[in-house]
C-alpha cells in the first residue's frame, strides 16, 4: 500500500470519525424533549457501531474496545433493560471523550493507544458484563461452509459488510439525511455491490442495486424493503461462514425503525378513527387511507400478512365509503379501532405477532360487505351508475380511478363529459408545507374550477392530493393561475385529461408553465408492497414482482444521490477566493480607467477646439466617444459578472451554524449540574449558514454569554418557583438570516438585568459620575456591561465574576464586522442579539498609502475624507487639530500612529492640501493624515502570518492585482493607537513649550 493511499485513508478516517463525534456529542447532550427516545438511541447505537468498525479497520483496538462497550450499553437501553438517565449518559460522554483522544493520538502517531481501564470497567458494569463472564469459555462454532475459493477475499468482504451496516441504515431517516449523507450511504452500498459482483453473489448484488435506486428516488418504502433483503442475505452469509456479517446490528435497527413507524401510525390512525364526523370529510378519510396503506406496507416487510390485509381493506373503506350516517358504521368503526389497538400491541412484542386469523377474517368480511351495501344504497339511475374501466380509459383517465368515484362523483363526471364547453384536468397538490399555497389553492378550487373527486397518493414519502376537476378554461390559463399561487412550481401541477389526445402525449404543466418541458419528470408511481422479494445472496433466482398499476419512472443508474457534493479542503476554497479577489481588483482598475476624468477632460477640450472644423477630425472624435461608451458598458457588465461569481464562491465558504451550536448542549448541561440549576437548552435555526471562518471566532463570545446566562441570569429552581416560574429554566440559542446579515441570539427566561445595580456599579467603578448617571437612559446604562473589567457579580466563581467577558465579546464581534444589542426585562429574562455579516471573508475598505505601503481601513470606521491646507492646522492643548464643521478634530499622522518612519514636515507646511481620513469610534472622532488616497474596494481577507497578526493595529492582509501586499488595519485598535500618538504628541509639547509655540 503506497504512502499516499495510507495518508488518504487516515485523513478519511479522521473526517468520518469527527462527524460521528459531533453527532454523538449532540445526541448525548440533548434533553429527552429534543428527539424521541427510540430514534435517539438508534442513532447513538449506529454511530458507536460505525466508530467501532472504523477503528478496527485502522488497527486502533483500544478505540474499538471503548466503542464496543458503549454499543453494548446502548443495546441494553434499546431493549428497555436500562433507562438512558444522567447516570448512563455521563459514562457514555466520557467514552466519547476517550474516543476523541484515542482517534487524535492514532491519527498523529499512526499507532494504537491505551483505553482507560476504569472507564472500561464502568461501561462493562452498565452493559451487564463482568470479568467472570468473559472467562467462561464459549462453545466452538460449527465449521463454516466454503462459499468462495478465495478465503481471504471472502473474509475482507464479510468485514466490509459488517462495517457498512450502520451506514446503510442511515437511509431509514431520509428527512435528516443531507446531500453529503446520501452520498456516504450510496458509496457504501456501491462498494458492497461491487464486492458481491466480484464474488459472484449476483442476487445479493441485485438487492444492493435496487437499494441504491430506491435511495436515489428517496423512496422510503422501497429502501425499507431492500434493507430487509440485505438483512436476510447478510444473515445467511454469517451462518455459512461462521463470522459476524452485521446481520444482527441491521436486524436490530430495522426492528427499531419498523416499531417506530407502526407506533406512530397506530396513534395517528386511532386519533382519526375516534372522530367519525371528521371522517365524513374527504381530506381526513384520505389521510387515514394513506396512513393505513403505509402501515400495511411495513407489516408486509415484517411478515405479518393478516394485519396487512386488514389495514388495506380498511383503507379501501375510507376511500370509497366513509359514510358516518350509515347504521352499521359506528359498530364497524369501534371494532376497527379495537383491532388496530390489538395489532399495535402485538407488533410491539418481541418477536412481533400477527392478528388472530378468525377475528381478522371476520372483520375484513364485514368491512367488504359494508362497502357493497353503501354503494348499492347510493346507486340511483343511469346518471349515478358507476363508470367502467373502459369508459375511464376512453376519457384519458386512469382506470384505477374507479375506486375513488362515488355515485355522486360519477354523476358529476358524466355531466362534465356531456358539456362540450368543459374540459377535464387532473391537479396534483402538496398542501402540507405552505399555508399560503394551501389557502390560495382552496380559493382557486372554489372559483376557477369544479371538483369532481379527489384522492390521496403517497409519493416520495409525502402525501399528495390529486383532484379531478372540470373547467371551461384552457390549460395555459389554469397553469398561470396556479403559478400565481405557487411561484416556485414545487407544490402544484396540472395536466389535461382530454380524450382527444393520446395518453402518452397528454399535456402537462407545472405552475411554472413548463408545458412541454421534458426535464420535468412526472410524479413517480408508487409500487405495491407486494412487489417486494427478499433475496438471498446464494439463491439462484428470486420471486418475480407483481407489476405495478402504473409504469415506474425509470432510474438512471449513473446518477447517485448527493453526487454533486464534493469534500473540498478549506485551503482549496481559500485559494479559489484569492483568485476571485484578484479579478475583483482588476475589475476595479478597469472601472477606474473607464471613468478616468483626464480622458473626459481631454475629450471635452478636443470637442471645444474642433468646433465645426475638419470632418475627419470630427469622425475621429465620434469614434473616441463611441469607444468610451463601449468601455463603460463593458465595465458595467464585467463588474456584474464578477459580483455574481464572488457571491457564488462565497457560498462555498459557508457552513450550517449548527456546527457551532452543537458544541454547547454539553456545556450547558455541565454548568447547570455544577450550579444545581435545571436548564432546558433549545437550539433553533441550525440550518442558517455562516462563513466557516466565523465558527471558531464566535465560539468564545458565545461561551462567555452562555456562562453568564447560567451564572447570573438563571435562578435556582427554588427561587424560580418562589417567583411563580417553572422550576426548569429555558436557554435558547437561535440563528436568523436577514438578507445578507445573520443574527445570532442567546436568550434566557431568568431574572433579567438589574439596570439600577449596573448604574450603581458603574458609579463605584468611576465609569460615570453620580449626577450624570441619573440622566442616562436604561439602554445607555446597560452599555456599561461592555466596559473592560465591569462585573456585577459579588463573588468570583469558576465561571464568572472576574470582570473579563462582555468587553471581549464586543471586541470579537466588532472585528467580524458585527454588533451586539441587549433586550431585557427584570424578572422575565435577557436576550443578547449578535448581528453579523454573512461572510467575514470579503471586507469593504478604504485603500490609502503611507510612503510606499498600501493600507486598508475598514469602511465602517471611515466617516469621510477631507482636504485641509497648512493654515487650517492649529495647536490645541498640545495637539494638532483642524476645524471641521465648526467642531475641533484632533489630527495625527497615520504613520506616527502605526510606528512607521515618517518623512516630511509635521504639521504640514507650504501650499496644497493634505488628506485627512476621519476615523469614527462610537461617538468619538480623530483625523488620520495620509500621503495618498487610492480608492474604496472589496478585499478578500487572507490568513496572516502569526508574527504579523501580533503587530498592534493589524487585522489581516490581502493582495492587490499587481502582487503588492495590503495591510488591513483593525479599526478599534487603530483608534487606540491614534489616541496614544495624540497623547505622546501632547506630552512632547509640554516638555518643549517654546518650540511648539514657535511652530
Amino acid at each position: 500500500m503506497t504512502s499516499e493511499l495510507i495518508e488518504t485513508l487516515w485523513r478519511q478516517f479522521g473526517v468520518e470519525a469527527g462527524e460521528h463525534f459531533d453527532l454523538l456529542e449532540k445526541l448525548l447532550s440533548a434533553t429527552t424533549d429534543d428527539r424521541p427516545d427510540a430514534e435517539r438511541v438508534a442513532a447513538l447505537f449506529r454511530s458507536f457501531h460505525s466508530l467501532k468498525g472504523a477503528a478496527r479497520a485502522m488497527d486502533l483496538f483500544a478505540m474499538e474496545a471503548v466503542a464496543h462497550r458503549a454499543e453494548t450499553v446502548l443495546g441494553r437501553v434499546r431493549t428497555g433493560a436500562l433507562p438512558l438517565t444522567e447516570e448512563v449518559s455521563a459514562p457514555l460522554l466520557e467514552a466519547l471523550d476517550a474516543l476523541r483522544g484515542l482517534a487524535e493520538s492514532g491519527i498523529r502517531d499512526r499507532r494504537d493507544g491505551q483505553a482507560p481501564a476504569d472507564l472500561l470497567m464502568r461501561l462493562d458494569a452498565l452493559g451487564g458484563e463482568t470479568p467472570a463472564d468473559k472467562r467462561v469459555a464459549a462453545s466452538p462454532p460449527p465449521p463454516p461452509a466454503r462459499l468462495h475459493e478465495n478465503e481471504r477475499m471472502l473474509g475482507l468482504f464479510v468485514g466490509l459488510l459488517h462495517d457498512g451496516m450502520a451506514t446503510l441504515t442511515r437511509a431509514l431517516d431520509l428527512d435528516s439525511l443531507d446531500g453529503e449523507g446520501l452520498r456516504t450511504v450510496d458509496d457504501t452500498a456501491d462498494r458492497l455491490e461491487l464486492a458481491c459482483e466480484r464474488l459472484n453473489f449476483l442476487p445479493f448484488a441485485d438487492t444492493l442495486r435496487r437499494f441504491r435506486e430506491a435511495l436515489a428516488a428517496r423512496d422510503a418504502d422501497a429502501i425499507l424493503r431492500e434493507l430487509q433483503g440485505v438483512a436476510t442475505a447478510s444473515a445467511r452469509i454469517g451462518r455459512l461462514t461462521g463470522k459476524d456479517a452485521g446481520a444482527a446490528i441491521l436486524a436490530t435497527l430495522l426492528a427499531d425503525h419498523n416499531a417506530q413507524i407502526l407506533a406512530r401510525g397506530s396513534a395517528r390512525a386511532d386519533a382519526l378513527l375516534s372522530d367519525p364526523a371528521a371522517l365524513a370529510d374527504g381530506a381526513s378519510a384520505g389521510e387515514l387511507a394513506g396512513l393505513l396503506d403505509r402501515m400495511a406496507s411495513t407489516l408486509d416487510i415484517v411478515h405479518l400478512p393478516r394485519g396487512s390485509a386488514l389495514l388495506r381493506v380498511l383503507a379501501d373503506v375510507m376511500r370509497r365509503a366513509p359514510a358516518s350516517g350509515h347504521a352499521d358504521w359506528p359498530v364497524l368503526l369501534a371494532d376497527s379501532r379495537n383491532a388496530l389497538a390489538d395489532l399495535a400491541e402485538r407488533v410491539s412484542r418481541d418477536p412481533a405477532e400477527d392478528l388472530d386469523t378468525d377475528g381478522a377474517a371476520s372483520l375484513e368480511g364485514r368491512l367488504r360487505a359494508f362497502v357493497d351495501a353503501v354503494s348499492a344504497d347510493l346507486e340511483a339511475g343511469e346518471a349515478r351508475r358507476p363508470l367502467s374501466a373502459d369508459e375511464l380509459s376512453a376519457l384519458g383517465l386512469d382506470p384505477s380511478l374507479l375506486r375513488f368515484l362515488s355515485p355522486d362523483s360519477a354523476a358529476d363526471l358524466r355531466a362534465a363529459i356531456a358539456d362540450p364547453s368543459v374540459r377535464l384536468y387532473e391537479v396534483t397538490a402538496f398542501l402540507e408545507t405552505s399555508a399560503e399555497v394551501a389557502s390560495g389553492f382552496v380559493q382557486w378550487m372554489g372559483s376557477k374550477v369544479r371538483a369532481i373527486t379527489n384522492w390521496p397518493e403517497f409519493i416520495d414519502g409525502k402525501t399528495w392530493l390529486r383532484v379531478l376537476v372540470a373547467s371551461p378554461q384552457e390549460l395555459a390559463a389554469l397553469a398561470d393561475a396556479l403559478a400565481a399561487i405557487d411561484p416556485g412550481g414545487g407544490f402544484l401541477r396540472i395536466r389535461s385529461c382530454t380524450p382527444s389526445e393520446p395518453a402518452a402525449e397528454s399535456e402537462e404543466a407545472s405552475t411554472s408553465r413548463t408545458l412541454e418541458d421534458p426535464a420535468s419528470p412526472a410524479l413517480p408511481a408508487v409500487a405495491s408492497a407486494a412487489t417486494a422479494a427478499t433475496t438471498s445472496p446464494l439463491a439462484s433466482s428470486h420471486a418475480s414482482s407483481i407489476p405495478p398499476a402504473m409504469p415506474p419512472v425509470p432510474v438512471r443508474h449513473s446518477v447517485t444521490p448527493g453526487g454533486s457534493v464534493l469534500r473540498v479542503p478549506g485551503e482549496v476554497v481559500d485559494r479559489f477566493m484569492a483568485r476571485i479577489d484578484g479579478m475583483v481588483l482588476l475589475s476595479g482598475d478597469l472601472n477606474a480607467t473607464a471613468h478616468d476624468p483626464r480622458f473626459e477632460k481631454a475629450l471635452a477640450a478636443l470637442t471645444e477646439r474642433l468646433g465645426a472644423g475638419d470632418p475627419d477630425l470630427r469622425a475621429l472624435h465620434e469614434a473616441m466617444d463611441h469607444h468610451r461608451r463601449d468601455l463603460h458598458d463593458l465595465d458595467t457588465q464585467l463588474s456584474r459578472s464578477v459580483d455574481r461569481l464572488r457571491e457564488a464562491a462565497l457560498d462555498l465558504r459557508v457552513v450550517p451554524v449548527e456546527t457551532l451550536f452543537n458544541q454547547f448542549p454539553r456545556v450547558v448541561r455541565e454548568l447547570a449540574r455544577i450550579q444545581g440549576k435545571s436548564v432546558r437548552f433549545v437550539m433553533e435555526g441550525g440550518e442558517v449558514r455562516i462563513d466557516k471562518s466565523m465558527v471558531e471566532t464566535l465560539y468564545d463570545p458565545l461561551m462567555h454569554m452562555v456562562r453568564n446566562a447560567i451564572d447570573h441570569g438563571i435562578e435556582t429552581p427554588a427561587d424560580r418557583e418562589a417567583g411563580g416560574k417553572p422550576a426548569q429554566a429555558t436557554l435558547c440559542l437561535r440563528a436568523i438570516q436577514r438578507n445578507s446579515r445573520v443574527v445570532v441570539e442567546i436568550a434566557d427566561d431568568g431574572r433579567g438585568i438589574a439596570t439600577e445595580a449596573v448604574r450603581a456599579k458603574a458609579v463605584r467603578q468611576r465609569l460615570v459620575g453620580e449626577e450624570d448617571s441619573l440622566q442616562l437612559s436604561p439602554e445607555a446604562v446597560r452599555e456599561f456591561i461592555f466596559a473592560p473589567g465591569f462585573s456585577t457579580a459579588d463573588t468570583v466563581t469558576e465561571t464568572s465574576g472576574r470582570g473579563v467577558g462582555m468587553d471581549v465579546v464586543r471586541t470579537a464581534i466588532t472585528r467580524l464586522g458585527g454588533s451586539i444589542s441587549i433586550r431585557t426585562r427584570e424578572g422575565a429574562g435577557t436576550a443578547f442579539a449578535i448581528d453579523l455579516p454573512l461572510s467575514a471573508a470579503i471586507l469593504r475598505t478604504l485603500l490609502v498609502q503611507v510612503d510606499d505601503q498600501v493600507l486598508a481601513i475598514p469602511d465602517r470606521f471611515v466617516e469621510e475624507v477631507c482636504g485641509f491646507t497648512a493654515d487650517d492646522f492649529h495647536l490645541v492643548s498640545g495637539c494638532w487639530t483642524v476645524l471641521r464643521r465648526k467642531r475641533v478634530l484632533p489630527v495625527v499622522r497615520l504613520a506616527d500612529a502605526l510606528g512607521f518612519s515618517a518623512e516630511g514636515d509635521w504639521p504640514p507646511v507650504g501650499s496644497g492640501q493634505r488628506l485627512i481620513v476621519v476615523l469614527r469610534h462610537g461617538n468619538r472622532r480623530i483625523g488620520l493624515e495620509i500621503d495618498r488616497l487610492l480608492r474604496r474596494g472589496d478585499l478578500f481577507v487572507r490568513e496572516s502570518h502569526p508574527g504579523l497578526a501580533d503587530v498592534p493595529g493589524v487585522g489581516g492582509v490581502s493582495l492587490l492585482n499587481d502582487g503588492r501586499i495590503v495591510i488591513i488595519l483593525d479599526g478599534d485598535e487603530l483608534y487606540r493607537l491614534a489616541a496614544a500618538a495624540q497623547r505622546r504628541e501632547a506630552a512632547t509639547a509640554a516638555l518643549h513649550p517654546r518650540m511648539n509655540a514657535g511652530s
